[in-house]
């Protein structure tokens, strides 16, 4: 069998054995996945482009997998792919210790990294996902969990079961692009999630990529008010603060058009061919629309206050690129105080990724 298809292997577990860069997949940027701010969110998320639908239905206690809670699904990718990428055996199944985790991503040790991860599972766990995204036409939208079987102890570290859907798309190298570590600093919701869609978008084109402001909203699946949300998108704008990437905003009535341009400064290298820039024609009623050509819904600019609330033009300029260096993320914290990190990385080094 295949290195790409191993995982499909039941009842074999992959051991994460040693550091790993995060991967993300193609398929969950840009889309409402994920809830965008910290606090519990338990309105489901129904977003609708043509044939592809999302929904997203948080537990009654614990609320929705926000975009936080992402970071550990990228991190088990980044882990796969690396495996992937030496010959080694996958498998759904996965094990692991927080203390590799956490020194990959950057979290500090202590009590508190350890509450967050939990919450992290607990949430990854019980989070229904319902998407006819990968699916052949007229065929019923695949529901799944982010993670099952989840279990936690002191001395095995972490093990939990990843989705088939998942599986599929991180086994697939055309579907997984690699994250500028500068991300996971990144504090607000809005701010990821405009990264990873200018990462899929826009990658290092020089002629970026362009999306209407109402087509970003309904495609974010936030519950912010439009017109809040288009002043959050305004600040993101003045600060820069999205790490490879320039945001101009460019207005010609309401809600606006967002421009998303590649600095050429990022810490990751660039993908293969990408489409030309696009805009959208947004299905408001439901969710983001298809993408359609830039000159198709692009306005003419004409010069305005821009102190007017109703002025025709908005154009942000004095662009300030935010750019953070290298994977300088953390050094490896010392868990080993407890005694249990100690124990943790003897065990995993003592098994080999792959077996059962």
């Amino acid at each position: 069998m295949a290195a790409d298809e191993s995982w499909r292997e039941p009842d074999r577990r992959f051991v994460v054995s040693g550091p790993a860069r995060p991967r993300d997949q193609r398929d969950l940027m840009g889309r409402p996945f994920f809830a965008l701010a910290r606090r519990p969110r338990f309105e489901p998320v129904r977003y609708r482009s043509r044939q592809i639908d999302v929904i997203v239905r948080a537990s009654a206690d614990e609320g929705m997998a926000t975009i936080w809670d992402a970071d550990v699904l990228l991190w088990l990718a980044g882990q796969i792919v690396e495996a992937l990428n030496h010959g080694r055996w996958v498998s759904r199944h996965v094990r692991f210790t927080p203390w590799q985790l956490f020194h990959d991503l950057g979290w500090a040790d202590g009590a508190h990294q350890y509450r967050r991860l939990r919450g992290a599972l607990v949430r990854l766990e019980t989070t229904r996902v319902a998407t006819s995204l990968r699916n052949p036409a007229d065929w019923p939208a695949q529901s799944f969990a982010w993670i099952s079987d989840l279990g936690i102890s002191r001395t095995e570290g972490v093990s939990l079961t990843l989705p088939i859907w998942f599986m599929e798309g991180v086994c697939d190298c055309s579907r997984v692009l690699t994250l500028d570590p500068a991300y996971f600093r990144l504090a607000g919701g809005l701010e990821r999630w405009l990264y990873r869609l200018a990462r899929r978008h826009a990658g290092r084109q020089k002629a970026g990529w362009t999306f209407d402001v109402g087509e970003l909203h309904a495609r974010s699946g936030s519950l912010t008010p439009l017109r809040n949300f288009m002043i959050d998108i305004g600040t993101i704008v003045r600060r820069q603060s999205i790490p490879g990437y320039d945001f101009q905003l460019v207005s010609g009535g309401k809600p606006g058009v967002l421009r998303i341009v590649p600095t050429g400064r990022s810490t990751v290298p660039g993908e293969n061919h990408v489409d030309s820039t696009v805009a959208s024609d947004a299905e408001h009623t439901v969710g983001a629309g298809a993408e359609l050509p830039l000159l198709q819904v692009q306005k003419p600019v004409e010069a305005s206050d821009s102190k007017g609330e109703n002025g025709p033009v908005t154009y942000i300029t004095n662009i300030i690129t935010y750019y953070v260096g290298d994977f300088g993320l953390s050094d490896p914290f010392p868990i080993a105080r407890s005694g249990y990190g100690k124990k943790a990385r003897e065990a995993v080094a003592d098994r080999l990724a792959g077996v059962p």
